[in-house]
């Protein structure tokens, strides 16, 4: 399935791919009640669920591409720790 195929699907249809076929990666906090949980699926793209963890459902899913415009990659990058033994570099 491509990013377009996939984009033109409905929200419910959308959320039930990615829990079937998506490799959850990773969260980030989006907001104060609101966890956007990255995932990454085999079609060579990845999804963003919004999950608001008040009412305990997913709000929207965004799907992109890396390197895209709408890259948001670099929004993780921020909470990946490496090994303590792995040097740092400037």
């Amino acid at each position: 399935m491509t990013l377009h195929d996939f984009n033109n699907l409905s929200d419910e249809v959308q959320q039930a791919y990615v829990y079937r076929v998506g490799t959850y990666l990773a969260r980030r906090w989006d907001d104060f009640h609101r966890a956007a949980l990255l995932y990454q699926l085999p079609d060579g793209f990845y999804a963003e669920l919004a999950y608001d963890t008040v009412a305990e459902e997913v709000e929207f899913c965004f799907a992109f591409e890396a390197g895209s415009e709408d890259d948001r990659l670099p929004d993780y990058a921020a909470f990946v720790k490496l090994p303590d033994w792995m040097p740092e570099t400037e």
